[in-house]
């Protein structure tokens, strides 16, 4: 006896979408209920859907009579199925969306959210609007949006989605200012031979500069400190001394 996994909005909507695709009646089932879903956070409803395992009943006439009808009626055609990878990320981007949506609204309602993905990657974008009081102080509203979306998409989601969110451009921006700064002040630390400091960054923050003086010949970088906001040093590499 074959088992598979469906899923729906709720256990009686798995249910229809599972007689549906097997060609049989709903109470010809046997299935078991994985999980009765979830409405979410805010209130927000379909966040999680329901699961269940479905024994099909159906004998091979049943599976070739219905197969039969659907080639017949092409407008009966069963849609194209998704990958559990794209529905993953459909759902993330459901879940982000709405969440970001709440938040931006109590700030500015009139701006606008565009959703890009790539791969594993979700870039929700904010447009329009008051985008100063989006990004915050040094981009501690938009750190602190950043943040909760993130726990919440992992939180209900369970996945590795990699999700960003970003307020007019601001991050890619905030990149280059950031580059640019710890490449001056490598060229300082490099020529004087003092380490010195480029601030306190979070973890997004200190990976850029990491990886922006990764390759430089003359300077070490390196986090000091515990948790999510450390300082970070740029030090002078040591001379190796030549062998006589």
């Amino acid at each position: 006896m074959e088992e598979m996994e469906f899923r729906g909005r709720s256990v009686k909507k798995a249910v229809q979408i599972a007689a549906k695709a097997l060609g049989v009646d709903a109470e010809d089932l046997q299935y078991d209920v994985l999980s009765y879903g979830s409405t979410g956070i805010f209130g927000l409803a379909g966040v999680k859907k329901a699961r269940i395992k479905v024994k099909s009943n159906q004998t091979e006439g049943s599976k070739n009579e219905h197969i039969e009808k659907a080639s017949v009626d092409p407008e009966k055609e069963e849609p194209a199925v998704e990958s559990t990878e794209e529905l993953i990320l459909n759902e993330a981007e459901k879940v982000g969306k709405a969440v970001l949506r709440r938040m931006v609204d109590a700030i500015s309602p009139e701006s606008t959210i565009t959703v890009s993905k790539s791969g594993k990657h979700l870039r929700l974008c904010i447009e329009g609007g008051q985008s100063g009081m989006l990004i915050g102080k040094r981009g501690q509203t938009l750190e602190a949006m950043q943040l909760i979306i993130d726990k919440a998409v992992r939180r209900l989601n369970g996945n590795d989605t990699r999700l960003m969110i970003d307020v007019e451009g601001y991050l890619e921006k905030k990149k280059a200012g950031l580059v640019s700064s710890a490449e001056r002040l490598a060229r300082k630390v490099g020529a004087k031979g003092r380490p010195a400091s480029i601030g306190y960054l979070n973890a997004q923050d200190r990976r850029i500069v990491h990886l922006a003086l990764k390759n430089d010949r003359k300077v070490n970088t390196k986090s000091v400190g515990e948790g999510a906001v450390r300082k970070l040093m740029i030090y002078p590499r040591k001379k190796t001394k030549k062998k006589i």
